[in-house]
């Protein structure tokens, strides 16, 4: 049965645990669908916003206000390791299949960190202040950095990560969007693969931006009534969901982005767009995240409460807790669903974190280094080794065009007559679209059928080329006769034997002549 689950984490603790909650428990996985239930807790974390990054074995947590990452493994049930830093950490997310996770630093930085191999790469000082949220996109080649000096700069994610980089500092960022005026909140990126990707950015300056983050153009401008905190797109990218600090949410339709008018008019959400909570203790909305049929909003709020919101109803539905939690809820992930059938797995499994080791795998040339090792595992999923090619091309940024043209042609093959032992063509065509039962449907051929069918066609073939040589011959051959004609007219000389040719008036004129008196 497919389950969604969804993780929290709490910041410092500010009232002591209930009872329902275990001494120094910080980090929570609960069911959402089908039955809500707590299922696994984590303990000793206190994790700022932004600062949660969960993959499929390993939770990393950075730690608030200090220069150390948390590493736990969902398998085992407790803390692996504990990874210090130079600098402290103020936001993180994975990349590159969860092998690398991105790290902001509270003095504008970037660290780069192979969780399989321990290498680590760091950027220049290019924020002037802390890194705010860190998000990458969906075709894993930007990393986009937003920060409290109210700018959003665009990486390249391989020129980061490639060897010839060794030993220097990597390269500045592509560009850097400077349109807002405050503190960047909330950041993140369409689900397109394209060119023609979006990206929003929410700042304390109370405006939403939806741009493009491949040419740095505006297209809309919303001016929000609060100041926001935290935001999620929709699935499919119709709409953006903005948490404020007095604890409601509002929709932000972006259903006309794409058609607008590049540089068109700043646009104020109606106040109906607004959705306000009945709970006035709950306090700000510190994360918020959109369940997989993106009919709920799940939002942590600063006094511990997980609600439930209802896109439809467009209002708070319930609380998802029997008891709020010891801290602000800083974050909040719905996971992806598990229990499909035909369930997509990675090929490598990582069983153990490699401690991150600053220039340890530096070479000049910039070839891949001896001593570069990879600790990962082959997942005994025998669906994972080994997956077709459709399947493979259904992960995949793009639809192969070889994969689509041989759909096509065997489209036109379902269409296309197909003929019978006796020679004649079937005039039936296969509707492949058709819902009537199998025993209706036309009988798949044997091979010796096809053979006859083949052999039908050959002579069916090979009888048009006769007929179209037979009939070449004869328009050949009334050429040649009207020719012979024609040069007979033309070799008429005059009665006097000079051997002067009649001009074409006088020709005409003899044959009539001829004629009449033949006639006589």
């Amino acid at each position: 049965m497919p389950t969604e689950q969804f993780v929290t984490s709490i910041g410092a603790p500010s009232k002591p645990p209930t009872t329902n909650v275990a001494k120094d428990a910080a980090i929570f996985i609960h069911e959402f669908q089908p039955l809500l239930a707590q299922r696994t807790i984590y303990k000793k974390s206190a994790t700022p916003p932004n600062c949660l990054a969960v993959s499929r074995s390993h939770i990393f947590a950075a730690q608030a206000e200090k220069a150390v990452v948390h590493v736990y493994s969902r398998e085992k049930g407790n803390q692996e390791a504990t990874v210090p830093f130079t600098e402290r950490i103020t936001s993180i997310a994975f990349a590159c299949d969860e092998t690398v996770l991105v790290l902001g630093t509270a003095e504008g930085r970037l660290f780069l960190w192979e969780v399989a191999s321990g290498r680590q790469i760091s950027t220049t000082q290019a924020h002037l202040q802390p890194v705010t949220k860190v998000v990458i996109d969906p075709t894993q080649n930007f990393l986009l950095s937003a920060s409290k000096d109210s700018t959003v700069h665009l990486w390249s994610l391989p020129a980061l990560l490639s060897f010839s980089n060794a030993g220097v500092q990597p390269s500045s960022p592509i560009r850097t969007f400077t349109s807002h005026r405050a503190a960047v909140t909330a950041l993140d990126v369409g689900h397109s693969s394209s060119f023609c990707n979006i990206a929003v950015s929410a700042s304390q300056d109370k405006t939403c931006f939806v741009w493009d983050y491949h040419t740095n153009t505006v297209l809309r401008t919303y001016l929000l009534p609060a100041v926001p905190t935290c935001q999620v797109p929709d699935a499919a990218d119709r709409a953006v969901y903005v948490g404020y600090e007095d604890g409601s949410v509002q929709q932000l339709s972006l259903y006309s982005v794409q058609n607008a008018a590049v540089g068109s008019a700043t646009i104020q959400p109606p106040a109906s767009s607004r959705w306000l909570s009945s709970d006035k203790t709950a306090g700000a909305v510190l994360s918020i995240s959109l369940s997989f049929d993106g009919c709920s909003i799940l939002t942590g709020h600063e006094s511990g409460s997980v609600f439930a919101w209802d896109v439809a109803k467009a209002g708070l539905t319930t609380s998802l807790l029997q008891a709020p939690l010891p801290g602000p809820v800083t974050n909040l992930s719905l996971l992806p669903v598990s229990g499909f059938t035909g369930e997509h797995h990675s090929k490598l499994k990582i069983p153990s974190v490699v401690k991150p080791k600053f220039g340890a795998f530096d070479n000049a040339n910039g070839a891949v280094p001896g001593n570069y090792t990879l600790n990962v595992e082959f997942n005994s999923n025998a669906s994972a080794l080994e997956q077709s090619s459709f399947q493979e091309a259904l992960t995949a940024a793009s639809f192969p065009v070889s994969m689509l043209d041989e759909g096509l042609n065997e489209l036109l093959s379902w269409r296309s007559s197909i003929g019978k032992p006796d020679g004649s063509a079937q005039k039936e065509t296969v509707d492949f679209m058709s819902l009537e039962d199998e025993s209706e449907q036309p009988r798949q051929l044997s091979l010796e059928d096809q053979n006859v069918s083949l052999q039908a066609e050959l002579e069916a073939l090979r009888s048009l080329q006769r007929a179209s040589f037979e009939k070449m011959d004869r328009i050949n051959a009334e050429r040649k006769a009207l020719l012979e004609r024609e040069q007979k007219r033309l070799g008429r000389t005059m009665p006097n034997g000079t051997g002067a040719t009649i001009n074409g008036a006088e020709r005409m004129d003899l044959d009539v002549d001829d004629s009449s008196s033949s006639d006589g």
